[in-house]
């Protein structure tokens, strides 16, 4: 055997090996930004916890089903701070940009929703 076919072969195998080692990316983001800015009655909210499990985290990686959102929009003048909970249905492969939506910016309550959902690049469910 040559050199040449030696050091083929040994690619090779090397990755075939490492094909097996690899592993698909099946999650999705929850980000508590504004997508689209130029909403006047959307404001960033704060993730406080998924599924009753605190998190401190910007983006929060979260598997992919039916999840219990709880946010915590910018305190408004004069009033405590609010909190809601969203409950959504997330899909693999995706960034869900959640934000509060107030009817003005002076209004204390809010209510959370999903201002974009943008694909993951390079993620493909089920593969």
């Amino acid at each position: 055997m040559s050199t040449m076919s030696k050091g083929a072969a040994f690619l090779a195998v090397v990755a075939s090996l490492l094909s097996g080692c690899a592993t698909t990316f099946q999650g999705s983001y929850l980000v508590g930004e504004r997508y689209y800015r130029a909403d006047a009655k959307s404001f960033p909210v704060i993730i406080l916890s998924v599924d009753g499990k605190d998190t401190t985290m910007r983006r929060v990686l979260v598997d992919p089903g039916e999840r219990v959102i709880r946010v915590q929009a910018p305190p408004v003048p004069g009033a405590a701070h609010e909190t809601a909970t969203l409950t959504l249905d997330v899909k693999p492969c995706f960034t869900y940009y959640i934000v509060a939506e107030r009817d003005s910016r002076i209004s204390a309550p809010f209510t959370p929703r999903v201002d974009y959902a943008e694909p993951i690049g390079g993620c493909k469910p089920g593969m």
